[in-house]
């Protein structure tokens, strides 16, 4: 139990994200136990659900994916460029005001740049999937003088301390920050596109069977990305409108 294991006969069971059921280990009388979450009749396939998984997720741990998976995210990146005259003093201050480091399913921990993002729901007026530290950090990034970044720490520490969380003020600022952002998810678009197509049958009919379900691991991986891509993308773009 301190580390990773399997559980004999347990783990033959598949998985279902939606499922309810639960796996229980009784470490004191050394068994483990699965409570059904409905009446099975005989003969029926009782699954489990490994965790609220997303397909890179059950890819690199299980082999597998799922063709529409309600628990997909992206993860996205943003550095600050090592030509910016003000990296420093951006630095230091989303030191000062960091967010959590984030920690993946797997336990493997990332620098406090990295994020990650859900589908935004169709009518969302927040941009719920798309964390308030990510748009925070866009702000940082596209300040462009030292005043704004030390307006911007004076903000954080009037409120609970989190840095940019609040729209801008200077609605110039706020609408470059979201073109930003817009800007790298149309960037990643592209990309998963640029792979999809990449997947096309080959035209020996050898190589279609050998990595035929290889092919459909990487669209499923592709296309529950490009759902929530768009769908921030999506978001974004009907913010920096409104702006």
């Amino acid at each position: 139990m301190k580390g990773v294991s399997m559980i004999p006969f347990a783990d033959f069971l598949n998985h279902d994200g939606i499922s309810e059921a639960d796996v229980l280990c009784d470490e004191t009388k050394q068994l483990s136990e699965v409570i059904a979450d409905r009446d099975y009749a005989p003969g029926d396939q009782v699954m489990i659900r490994y965790g609220k998984f997303s397909n890179r997720t059950l890819l690199l741990d299980f082999g597998f994916t799922l063709a529409d998976n309600v628990y997909e995210q992206v993860q996205i990146k943003l550095d600050i460029p090592h030509h910016d005259p003000l990296r420093s003093m951006k630095m230091d201050l989303l030191c000062q005001h960091s967010t959590p480091v984030l920690e993946d399913d797997n336990a493997f921990s990332s620098c406090g740049n990295s994020f990650m993002i859900k589908q935004v729901k169709l009518g969302s007026r927040k941009g719920r999937g798309i964390p308030q530290a990510l748009r925070a950090f866009a702000r940082v990034i596209c300040s462009t003088s030292s005043q704004e970044l030390s307006d911007l720490a004076i903000e954080a520490a009037k409120t609970d301390g989190r840095l940019a969380r609040q729209p801008l003020q200077d609605k110039d600022k706020e609408l470059q920050a979201h073109q930003f952002l817009l800007s790298r998810i149309n960037q990643l678009i592209e990309n998963h596109d640029v792979a999809m197509e990449s997947l096309a049958v080959p035209s020996s009919p050898c190589m279609s069977n050998k990595h035929s379900l290889r092919r459909k691991l990487a669209r499923d991986l592709l296309n529950g990305e490009l759902v929530v891509l768009k769908s921030a993308g999506a978001w974004l773009k009907n913010y920096c409108d409104s702006l």
